[in-house]
């Protein structure tokens, strides 16, 4: 008798906490956004790298529906000028500026100086969004250019860029946001060694630098997004499903994602879906 209500004891105790994992994984996925706290007036702007295609774009396109202006990051001068020309044809009343900076190969002292160039906006959002390319090959089939070129993208980059503008998104109580874009690449893809390594720094240090500015007291949500494949980006022109969103599906599902309390979490629900399966099998 002891045994069998001790059994239904610890039955009861592990469906509660099921049940209210799902349910908040239910309430992450249909919660509101806050991205509207970080537009501090007409004056905010946000900076989003790798704006000239794919994921950037159409997050460019997304903040600025939401009244923030815009600073377009990207590496070819004429491709984000016709981006920043459509954009500001659709949002007349919106401010648009061009950073030109190659991920691959910008020094930090060359970031400083790009960074300078920004000290007269109202930087309130900074995504990190620019990546390498997913390189598929043995580690020993990598040249050594390659891993530099994805490394200094994925990781190097980001990095030296939000440290850079620290001081200019924590020089006053109001609340900013800085996000970082990763990838379920960093442990489900094999061969893809360099991609994902630097991946998972990218969520790392995230995490790290949200506890970091936590405790120092600083009004700064640092929220990492790990996504899978999305459609409608340079490499991908197949049509959107339910388990690869087209950019624009997976850039608002980002966004709906501020604001809810994790400094790690995967941006869109079906990716969310793939995400739990690959880890349930490589247990």
């Amino acid at each position: 008798m002891m045994l069998s209500q001790t059994l239904a004891v610890i039955g009861f105790i592990s469906t509660s906490f099921l049940t209210i994992r799902f349910l908040r994984s239910i309430y992450l996925y249909a919660r509101p956004s806050s991205i509207k706290r970080y537009l501090h007036g007409a004056d905010a702007w946000a900076l989003v790298t790798g704006a000239s295609d794919g994921i950037g774009r159409t997050f460019s396109h997304e903040l600025a529906q939401n009244g923030f202006n815009v600073v377009l990051h990207g590496r070819n001068l004429t491709k984000l000028g016709t981006i920043k020309a459509q954009l500001q044809n659709q949002f007349p009343n919106v401010e648009f500026h061009v950073l030109v900076a190659d991920a691959s190969s910008t020094s930090h002292q060359q970031i400083d100086e790009l960074v300078a160039t920004l000290n007269d906006i109202h930087l309130t959002v900074l995504i990190n969004n620019v990546g390498a390319a997913i390189k598929v090959a043995p580690l020993e089939d990598t040249t050594s250019e390659e891993i530099d070129a994805i490394i200094n993208t994925n990781a190097r980059f980001p990095t030296q860029l939000t440290k850079a503008l620290l001081s200019k998104l924590t020089q006053t109580s109001s609340p900013n946001l800085i996000m970082n874009i990763g990838s379920m690449g960093d442990f489900c893809v094999p061969y893809a060694t360099i991609y994902g390594g630097s991946k998972g720094f990218n969520m790392t240090w995230s995490s790290t630098l949200a506890m970091e500015l936590k405790s120092e007291g600083k009004n700064v949500e640092v929220l990492a997004i790990s996504l899978g494949r999305v459609t409608d980006v340079s490499h991908n022109k197949k049509k959107a499903s339910f388990f690869t969103p087209s950019a624009r599906t997976m850039a608002r599902a980002a966004l709906q994602r501020v604001g809810c309390g994790k400094p790690v979490v995967v941006g869109y629900v079906g990716h969310a879906v793939q995400e739990f399966f690959c880890r349930a099998s490589a247990v």
